[in-house]
């Protein structure tokens, strides 16, 4: 609101000023001619031809920081000043809103544009009804600010004085706007005026009815969303977040890139057979009939599994084919390439095996040198061991411990000292290669597998003596002989035939907890 032409000095403090300004990171440029003014922001470029003589001082004193309009060109009035207003409100993704006391000009908080899509206008709180936080606001504290953000808003709101987050905390619960401000020492007006900008950013609800219905509560489209899982979902990808995105190298100047490999743990090395490729080509049955008989399998047959195996599984998933770098210059790091893909070759998953039936491996856990193709026990530890098995045989329904219990860590620093905004997704997406990779090489061997969803940070990283900081698990496998009865790919059993595209495909069933 604007500040009223006579203002007693007991009312001064009760009195706001809008304050606008631009995004830190758009620049301001005019044509040599003056007939035209250039904004460069992070998602658009725009020219705004013949300009009012207003607009061009606005923005140029709106880049240098928060100014109150009615200072900016005094003298500028009429249609002209009509004119230039209107078009800071069509550059509504490029300006950031604040809410200041009048008398100090101290800012309140701000409303940050996000996206080109962003609109802002303050909107008054109703004279009924109730008020709340959304669930999926998130307060936390970015350089010496405290700031809002939702994965539902286009805005971030910046909370620069006490006063604004005096404000918010009193919106835990539902309360009436007029209450809102009770036993705060702010004036009424101020507290309105908060409540404006954080309804119009999203960040405050409106109840819809007198009994407190929220329209955000009854939205099918949220109810199974956590706030969590939608603000990591919305600030991964582009499109609702100005946050850096990409291979950015935001640390190259500061750490260096860790190794392509991960130094070998202290422990009994056990040396893995390694197969001959050719020898596969010979035996694996076709692709296709590999990828349609995947399948999770939860029971295990009375054999154990060799070292042989296991050493042809590893080398066939998971093993380092060869050493390289990428990039150039203060942005080149080392980089590998194995069987599966991941973004930028940088390979950040490890995998340990917790071993509890392999007559020629000690039980414990192992850590798998994939560049040297060897196991090394980094754990004896049984009751450990047997908490971890434990754990995947009730989190995956497994009729028993898995012989083999594969658990996927990420050195996260190897994406993150390349990437932003992407780094802990291109994480889980890692995992989802490695596991398909895992089923397939599984299936064609004629093995029991089985992904498993859930990992006990705290049992694993003690277990293996990691710090969870920089190295914890993400993913996990379970891995056994086939049951006696169980097909192997390209098996057929009569009368259970799918035609597919002229095709005889085996027909699976889908157990209750997936495939």
């Amino acid at each position: 609101m604007s500040v009223p032409a006579r203002i007693d000095e007991h009312d001064r403090r009760k009195a706001t000023t809008t304050l606008w300004s631009l995004r830190e990171d758009v620049r301001v440029e005019t044509a040599e001619d003056g007939d035209a003014v250039e904004l460069h922001g992070r998602w658009s470029d725009l020219r705004v031809r013949n300009p009012e003589p207003g607009l061009v001082e606005t923005l140029r004193r709106m880049n240098l920081g928060p100014v109150s309009l009615d200072n900016v060109s005094p003298g500028d009035t009429g249609a002209g000043r009509r004119s230039w207003q209107g078009a800071l409100l069509r550059l509504q993704d490029l300006v950031v809103r604040s809410l200041a006391f009048a008398d100090s000009g101290q800012v309140l908080l701000s409303a940050v544009p996000l996206s080109h899509a962003a609109r802002f206008s303050p909107e008054p709180p109703p004279e009924s009804g109730l008020l709340k936080l959304s669930r999926f606001a998130v307060l936390r504290r970015e350089g010496d600010l405290f700031q809002l953000e939702s994965p539902l808003s286009l805005h971030r709101v910046l909370l620069h004085r006490p006063e604004a987050q005096w404000v918010v905390a009193a919106l835990g619960r539902p309360v009436a706007a007029s209450k809102a401000g009770d036993g705060l020492p702010l004036a009424g007006e101020v507290v309105r005026e908060i409540l404006g900008y954080l309804i119009g950013t999203g960040m405050v609800l409106v109840a819809q009815t007198t009994d407190g219905d929220f329209e955000e509560d009854q939205d099918p489209a949220l109810r199974t969303w956590s706030a969590h899982d939608m603000l990591f979902h919305t600030r991964s990808v582009m499109g609702r977040d100005d946050g850096d995105y990409g291979a950015t190298f935001a640390h190259v100047a500061q750490i260096k890139p860790q190794p392509a490999v991960k130094n070998r743990p202290h422990g009994p090395v056990v040396p893995l057979p390694r197969p001959e490729l050719g020898e596969l080509l010979d035996r694996d049955p076709p692709f296709t009939t590999v990828l349609e008989g995947r399948s999770s399998v939860r029971e295990y047959g009375a054999s154990a599994l060799t070292l042989r195996t296991l050493g042809e599984f590893l080398y066939r998933t998971a093993r380092v084919r060869s050493l390289g770098t990428a990039g150039t210059g203060e942005t080149a790091y080392p980089s590998s390439d194995r069987p599966y893909p991941t973004g930028g070759a940088a390979y950040d998953l490890e995998l340990y095996l917790t071993v509890r039936d392999c007559p020629e491996l000690p039980a414990g856990i192992h850590y798998y040198d994939p560049q040297g193709h060897c196991l090394v026990l980094v754990s004896e530890d049984l009751a450990a061991a047997a908490e971890l098995s434990a754990g995947a045989m009730a989190s995956a329904a497994l009729s028993a411990p898995p012989p083999v219990l594969i658990t996927l860590t990420s050195r996260f620093q190897r994406l993150s000292w390349k990437y932003s905004g992407l780094a802990y997704a291109l994480v889980l997406k890692h995992v989802g290669a490695l596991i398909q990779t895992f089923y397939l090489v599984g299936s064609a061997m004629g093995l029991a597998t089985c992904a498993v969803c859930s990992e006990d940070i705290a049992a694993f990283a003690g277990a293996a003596g990691l710090d969870w900081r920089t190295e914890s698990p993400v993913g996990s496998f379970v891995l056994g002989p086939l049951p006696a009865d169980a097909r192997t790919p390209g098996e057929r059993r009569p009368g259970h035939h799918l035609p597919v595209n002229g095709q005889d495909w085996p027909e699976r069933s889908t157990a209750a907890h997936g495939s």
